[in-house]
């Protein structure tokens, strides 16, 4: 979602003096409305991108898996068929998928599933198009997506795998304490041996709470798990340059060096069953690799494809499997990750699960101090675009391209008021003190390589 978020009754609080907000927020949890700032810097600063007391977010880098963690995305159009005479599922896709979980396992990998498909097999179950009113689909998902469990049970068991439903609702991901819940709880079922199988929560969801399409919440899981690897199944064997069923001149993409500067033709409706196209996948893509996690694109009729991609050495934590010389590229499109001399805290990646409430669009200056991980002033923010709040998650913009995500100190109208100005002014010009800095550089992650 690119709008802001409705605001919580209560949200605005009075301003507090530099002493009494450092002391007082540094007992609250984070959280999407509250999050806690760990002090605040002492003294004037002039230039954007300065001297930064305020500390880095100490390091939450994890030990390397001894079972790399890989999350696999389904699709609609990869589960089920629909045509002018009937909706059907793709059972023999079905049972591939499973096939491979089950060889992931015995190969040594953990795997999370991320599946679509619970307004598609309830519109089966019921004998009903896919309907268009919202309350009609709540009602479909409901019947939907206990037919969809069912399917996932028996041929799950099928391999001697158990599984577990977790449907997630956008609401999950705003909160920090709630975000940190939905993690334990895959975690744990990691542990157990079980098969996390993750949806959105369509009986309930509407269209202003929605994470838009399950590639959105397949890539917000991958990075909050820090995933080895995220992998969509799709209808198509690459990423092309264009819509390869209408424009006969458009490419294959293989490997992409640099996801978060990718421009591509993407004006593709999708499957008839599902909600996402080819351009969501591109944005999950750039949502992973910013938080330096690698991504497959593979067509969901052959899944096994997906180790090609292993041997390759797509996932870090295992080698390539050719011995002397490269490996063949893999059978789909390789979205390398980021590399990052930023530390992705479990802040940093919980920023990218936030929706956008307003955009900062910064001068040089301080995009080169965003770069260089320094805190971003006012005196380097050109434009205020949006009505967010304090605490909220704002797109930082230089010369019209997205460079990093962060959590703002001020709001709209605050900031709007200060931007390009000395830190000596604020108190004159706001009426009481306040922070130097617009965002902490522990509330930036960079979404673009500097």
């Amino acid at each position: 979602a690119e709008g802001p978020p409705p605001a919580p009754p209560g949200h605005e609080r009075p301003a507090m003096s530099r002493e009494s907000s450092a002391s007082s927020m540094s007992e609250r949890p984070l959280g999407a409305r509250r999050h806690s700032r760990a002090g605040r810097s002492s003294g004037n600063l002039s230039a954007a991108g300065g001297a930064d007391s305020h500390g880095a977010q100490a390091s939450v880098r994890r030990e390397p898996r001894e079972s790399p963690l890989l999350v696999l995305k389904v699709g609609t159009s990869s589960l089920l068929l629909s045509d002018d005479s009937s909706q059907r599922v793709k059972l023999a896709n079905v049972a591939q998928i499973i096939e491979l979980i089950g060889e992931l396992k015995r190969r040594g990998y953990q795997v999370v599933l991320v599946s679509s498909g619970a307004v598609g097999m309830g519109c089966i179950k019921l004998g009903i198009p896919k309907p268009t009113n919202i309350r009609t689909k709540q009602a479909v998902a409901a019947a939907g997506q206990s037919h969809l469990m069912r399917l996932y049970e028996d041929l799950f068991g099928t391999v001697r795998l158990h599984c577990a439903q977790l449907l997630i609702a956008q609401s999950d991901f705003m909160d920090k304490a709630h975000w940190n819940n939905v993690k334990h709880t895959i975690a744990e079922c990691l542990k157990l041996g079980v098969v996390p199988v993750i949806n959105e929560n369509d009986c309930t969801n509407t269209e202003e709470l929605r994470f838009g399409d399950n590639d959105n919440l397949a890539a917000l899981t991958a990075v909050q798990l820090e995933a080895d690897g995220l992998f969509m199944f799709t209808d198509v064997d690459y990423l092309y340059t264009a819509n390869p069923r209408s424009d006969p001149t458009a490419t294959a993409l293989r490997v992409v060096e640099e996801p978060w500067a990718l421009q591509v033709d993407t004006r593709d409706a999708g499957s008839g069953m599902g909600t996402g196209g080819m351009a969501t996948k591109i944005i999950a893509a750039r949502t992973v690799s910013t938080a330096g996690i690698p991504c497959g694109l593979i067509n969901g009729v052959h899944p096994q494809r997906i180790f090609s991609f292993l041997d390759f050495g797509v996932v870090a934590a295992r080698p390539p499997a050719a011995a002397g010389g490269q490996p063949p590229l893999p059978e789909g499109t390789y979205f390398k990750a980021m590399v990052h001399d930023q530390t992705v805290s479990d802040t940093r990646r919980w920023i990218l699960s936030l929706p956008i409430a307003g955009e900062l669009v910064i001068d040089d200056g301080a995009a080169r101090a965003v770069a260089n991980h320094k805190s971003l002033l006012p005196i380097g923010v050109l434009v205020v675009k949006g009505r967010f709040l304090r605490d909220e998650c704002v797109k930082l913009v230089h010369r019209a391209a997205e460079v990093g995500r962060a959590i703002v100190n001020f709001t709209a109208e605050e900031l709007t008021e200060i931007r390009g100005r000395n830190s000596r002014e604020f108190e004159d010009i706001l009426g009481y003190s306040a922070c130097v800095e617009a965002v902490y550089r522990s509330n930036i992650i960079l979404t673009t390589a500097p």
